[in-house]
């Protein structure tokens, strides 16, 4: 509804695909949490059933874990995320973890080595938050020449003001953003 325009300028079609599940971890996901996304289990089902499909197909599922603080981010935030945070909060297990510690899950991280030898030129993205990590992590894969799909029901943000404006601003120019139905759909053809 939100991306009618987008969606037909550019289609979605499935070529070689990663899964990349964006810092969905204790910190963002745990209740006990000062950061905790209210409402962020309603994702949990969405994100683990195209983590089990993407398995079942044999296609890469690559977590990113927020751990730390490069400088810059400490110095905006005035904290960083203990390793104590840092755990993965769905199941299955994915197949690569990356670690970060800035949005970006491609700064100084070893995952775009992983992309390459994995033969992925799609990155299918969800996780939290949607205008800071996500965002981020889905401008640059495009600016390194992968194609983009953001999972609009497979991410999630603070507030749905900064999801949709993300998602808005991801599928003017960035990435093809759907549902996670599509994206089963075309894995099963």
């Amino acid at each position: 509804m939100f991306f009618k325009d987008e969606k037909g300028k550019h289609k979605f079609k499935l070529s070689s695909p990663a899964l990349v599940v964006v810092d969905l971890q204790n910190y963002f996901c745990n209740k006990a949490s000062s950061a905790y996304l209210h409402g962020v289990e309603k994702i949990f089902p969405v994100v683990e059933n195209l983590m089990v499909k993407f398995l079942q197909k044999n296609k890469p599922v690559i977590a990113t874990l927020h751990v730390g603080a490069s400088k810059r981010m400490k110095s905006w935030w005035g904290n960083e995320i203990s390793q104590h945070w840092a755990e993965f909060c769905l199941k299955p297990d994915p197949t690569h973890v990356v670690y970060k510690s800035t949005y970006d899950a491609f700064y100084q991280t070893n995952l775009q080595k992983i992309l390459v030898k994995q033969n992925v030129d799609q990155l299918i993205i969800t996780g939290v938050m949607t205008h800071l990590c996500v965002e981020t992590t889905a401008r640059t894969a495009f600016v390194r020449g992968f194609e983009v799909v953001v999972v609009e029901d497979g991410t999630w943000d603070k507030s749905d003001w900064y999801h949709f404006a993300s998602l808005k601003n991801l599928a003017h120019g960035f990435a093809v953003v759907c549902k996670a139905e599509e994206i089963l759909c075309e894995l099963e053809s």
